[in-house]
């Protein structure tokens, strides 16, 4: 939000503009909106204004026929999109003024919108950021998602444990999405695959008895920074081939009529369902295919109508697979490249090494995906043939370069012990594989894919990511971002490397005073929406400690627990007195996935640890804990700026 002088003639044509659309949305005069309505045709109206610059370029990226960066992602992390359009339109200030006019606080309005429930973690978070990035950048971007209906699920803290409950985030963020019911693909699941060679030897791949689920695209513009070339965010939305099965219906059974319905839409019902039993295995399984194969179809169709020849598909696409959720991507473009373009096996693989790159999220061997082969054969019996001939290949290929050492051609094959290793079926065909960070590169290329590097040396590279200046620092903390515009100007905005000219003011008292200033405001800012939003008090003038994550185990929030409880016997035993100890409040944030048992009760262990100090009138204002409930990305747009200390302490 940089300071900008507010133009009178453009807040006036603000809401003129938004208080026609309360007219024509919900027929009803401007004086008899409610804070929702004005939300909602605020929010049209900053779409208008997108979705003018999103036709434009598009239209004109098609035409240069640039290179096009396609992110696969199983979520995405967007947080709220109308402020943050705002802000890259450089809109902020003109719409805070005509709400204000109209008598509602930006502020105010900004809560009517949920956060898009499309994600939960780091991973989720950096493809937005990354969406973000490459818009600013104005370089040819699409993601590709899944519309996740209820979102991952709503925290709820109930005798301090975790329950989850639905998160219907859609009603508001329709505002945001244009459904595409021109591209629809069908997507198989099951069956069994004949494999019919003509006289040519020409392959003819025919399904039998095959389960039919619809994949709709809806379609979010991703605005950067100042830019005229938004990204894409295209999710996909299952839909059943028949709605109703009327026979049954007509038969005054009701609740089977819509069985296949309900089965075939709860791919996009919720992000990763709980899978510790082989119902969630085969739906987790169903809906990371389902993202792959829409995706690939679409690519491919759009690929052909532009160019013609699907043999330039790397020349006009670089597909990145982020973790190893979509590297099913890789045998589905395969398989529609040979059973529904005749391309031959030789051409396909290519095509597929030269189009995919890899990302790699996690260092522990056991969060990397094994399913197990005999699922990935019963449910896609036509992809699991196509790894096998993959596997195959690259084993004649190993063990020509290592011949004898079968131990080692065996660590580096895709099917082994009975399961399909996903992340060996992308380092094995990507182009590159990367690490999040130097460090997280470097124990892929010592450790984890060692063998993978020793003879793949070049594949390997390790690219430190970062999160997007705008919404982190504009949006989150307009006051910081004020400090530093007046001091280095907006250039910051653009080109993060600029920051770096504020290193001169770390010994500047004004400038120091400024920042204390700040941060101070941000911490009772903070504490005035906890209240309000939690229920919960704290002391904005206490060092705010904060763990904000995932609840994982590696993510050593227990430690911090025990740290915590060691604090408070040394107080209460006399070792350490009250005075010696400074007000601190820990802030801890995170969810715990639904079948993770010990995560949820380390959840359990914090609050009890809040409620044992808290009872204590010899620590409640000294050493408070508070569990911050239904972590997301507002919230976290409301924490950080206020944080102090800040707790990264896992251990990878």
């Amino acid at each position: 939000m940089a300071n900008i002088a507010v133009d009178e003639a453009a807040v006036a044509e603000v809401r003129t503009r938004i208080e026609r659309r309360i007219r024509h949305e919900f027929g009803i005069t401007p004086k008899s909106a409610t804070v929702d309505q004005v939300y909602r045709a605020a929010a049209l109206c900053v779409r208008d204004e997108v979705a003018d610059i999103w036709a434009d370029s598009r239209e004109a990226s098609q035409e240069e026929g640039r290179k096009c960066i396609v992110y696969l992602c199983a979520e995405y992390l967007i947080g709220r999109a109308f402020s943050n359009n705002l802000v890259n339109l450089g809109r902020y200030d003109e719409y805070a003024a005509a709400l204000e006019q109209m008598g509602f606080a930006i502020g105010e309005v900004e809560e009517q919108e949920a956060d898009a429930g499309l994600g939960n973690g780091g991973l989720g978070r950096l493809a937005a950021c990354f969406l973000d990035s490459l818009a600013t950048l104005e370089l040819p971007a699409i993601g590709y998602g899944i519309r996740y209906e209820y979102g991952f699920f709503r925290q709820q803290i109930r005798d301090g444990q975790q329950v989850e409950a639905p998160d219907p985030w859609t009603s508001s963020g329709k505002v945001w999405e244009n459904e595409r019911n021109d591209r629809v693909f069908e997507v198989k699941f099951g069956g069994h695959v004949e494999e019919q060679w003509n006289a040519d030897g020409n392959l003819k791949v025919v399904y039998h008895g095959a389960q039919s689920v619809f994949a709709k695209a809806c379609d979010m513009p991703i605005l950067g920074y100042d830019s005229k070339l938004p990204a894409t965010l295209r999710l996909w939305e299952a839909r059943a081939p028949q709605q109703i099965d009327l026979e049954r219906f007509n038969r005054g059974d009701y609740a089977n009529a819509f069985a296949d319905r309900e089965l075939a839409e709860s791919i996009s019902k919720v992000l990763y369902p709980e899978d510790s039993h082989e119902q969630g295995q085969e739906l987790r399984l169903r809906q990371f295919y389902f993202l792959v194969s829409a995706t690939m179809q679409s690519l491919v169709e759009s690929h052909k109508k532009r160019y013609g020849d699907l043999r330039t598909l790397p020349d006009k696409v670089a597909i990145q697979i982020n973790d190893t959720h979509p590297a099913l991507a890789i045998p589905e473009l395969i398989r529609i490249l040979i059973d529904e373009e005749g391309l031959t096996w030789d051409e396909a693989i290519d095509i597929a090494e030269r189009t995919f790159n890899y990302t790699n999220h996690t260092v522990m061997p056991e969060a990397l995906e094994r399913w197990q082969a005999s699922i990935l054969q019963r449910l896609l019996p036509r992809i699991y043939r196509i790894i096998e001939t993959i596997d195959m290949k690259y084993r004649e290929r190993l063990y020509q370069l290592y011949p004898g050492d079968a131990e080692r051609v065996s660590r580096m094959t895709i099917i082994h012990g009975g399961r399909v290793h996903m992340a060996e079926l992308c380092v094995l065909v990507c182009s590159r594989t990367n690490g999040v960070s130097q460090l997280h590169g470097q124990i892929l290329r010592q450790n984890l894919f060692r063998d993978f590097y020793t003879t793949f040396p070049d594949r390997f590279l390790g690219i430190t990511n970062g999160v997007t200046q705008r919404r982190w620092l504009s949006v989150a903390n307009p006051r910081l971002a004020h400090l530093v515009d007046d001091t280095i100007g907006a250039g910051f905005m653009k080109d993060w490397r600029k920051i770096a000219e504020l290193e001169p003011y770390k010994d500047d008292a004004a400038f120091r005073k400024e920042y204390d200033l700040v941060k101070a405001a941000n911490k009772r800012d903070f504490a005035t929406w906890m209240k309000a939003s939690r229920g919960v008090e704290i002391n904005p003038e206490s060092i705010f400690d904060v763990q904000a994550k995932r609840l994982h185990e590696y993510k050593r929030q227990l430690m911090k627990a025990i740290h915590i409880l060691a604090l408070y016997d040394d107080i209460t035993e006399g070792h350490l007195s009250t005075e010696a100890v400074p007000p601190i409040t820990f802030i801890f944030a995170g969810k715990a996935a639904p079948g993770y048992r010990r995560a949820k009760q380390i959840i359990r262990l914090i609050n009890s640890i809040s409620e044992l100090i808290a009872h204590d009138p010899g620590t409640r204002d000294r050493i408070p804990v508070v569990f911050l409930e239904n972590y997301d990305v507002t919230a976290a747009q409301h924490l950080m700026p206020a944080a102090e200390v800040s707790e990264q302490i896992s251990t990878a």
